[in-house]
């Protein structure tokens, strides 16, 4: 009797594989304080003058100034940030002084590492994939190891070494160091459903909504990343660039870059400093 009510086993895999949660449509950190994010009148106003002043800016491809001066075509990944839905891809705009160090990090280091974190939470900084088959997922760190370079005396070793081949800290074309939670990425993709939603949101909404979406969306983020010392620093860096793969010689040229130290100098915004005391 009791044997026609005995489920197959692979029947019953399947149906708690259908119920099982999808990393793929899993909330991620960052998408989860944004719905919880609670918006005062202050901001909100703020956000509606932003809405309001906002233009759209366009990119003119293959733009050069003869006969000496070509832009670059701007590399792009399979994987795109939900920043990327409104932000442009090098977005660091205002700062005339170092736009152009803080736009080079974005094609190795994630929005999120820099402008996504919340107080009172842990979270682990790995490499993501961006592009190729592993694309979305976590990617093992590249085996730290140094390159010998062989010659007969300490000077000519020191003359070959400059022109060495440098094995790049990616493990990956297209990689970030990205802000993790709970072994999940703590961001979120242009694919994403919420980012979908949130698309298709904007584009039926009039200004008053907007403001409340834009609000929403940066409320768990700071306008002012960290300052370059807290990564390029020995003493309690925010990255473990061991754990991410850093041979010794990344690792001491990271933490004694020569562009940090000249940027450290400067003690006020309007603060000029000319650049032959670049090397000092």
């Amino acid at each position: 009797m009791n044997n026609q009510y005995k489920v197959h086993p692979a029947l019953m895999m399947i149906c708690l594989l259908m119920f099982m949660p999808c990393p793929a449509t899993a909330k991620t950190l960052y998408q989860t304080h944004v719905e919880q994010a609670k918006i005062s009148d202050k901001t909100l106003k703020k956000s509606l003058k932003q809405v309001k002043k906002h233009k759209v800016v366009n990119i003119i491809d293959d733009l050069s100034l003869p006969p000496f001066h070509k832009r670059e075509k701007l590399q792009t990944t399979e994987k795109q940030p939900f920043c990327l839905t409104c932000h442009l891809p090098l977005p660091h705009r205002k700062n005339e002084r170092n736009r152009t160090f803080m736009n080079m990090h974005s094609r190795y280091i994630a929005c999120e590492t820099c402008h996504f974190r919340p107080e009172a939470t842990t979270m682990t900084y790995r490499w993501l994939a961006y592009d190729g088959a592993d694309a979305g997922n976590a990617l093992s760190p590249r085996r730290a190891f140094e390159v010998i370079v062989e010659a007969s005396s300490p000077a000519e070793r020191k003359h070959k070494a400059q022109f060495k081949k440098r094995v790049p800290l990616a493990p990956q074309p297209g990689a970030r160091i990205s802000p993790f939670y709970k072994n999940m990425p703590a961001l979120l993709f242009k694919e994403a459903p919420f980012a979908q939603k949130i698309k298709m949101e904007w584009k039926d909404a009039n200004e008053n909504r907007r403001a409340e979406i834009k609000a929403k969306l940066h409320a768990p983020l700071k306008k002012e990343g960290p300052a370059c010392k807290k990564c390029h620093d020995k003493r309690e860096p925010i990255l473990d660039l061991k754990m991410l793969g850093a041979t010794p010689a990344q690792l001491h040229k990271i933490q004694n870059n020569t562009i940090v130290r000249f940027f450290s100098r400067f003690k006020k915004e309007n603060e000029r400093i000319r650049i032959n005391k670049l090397l000092q």
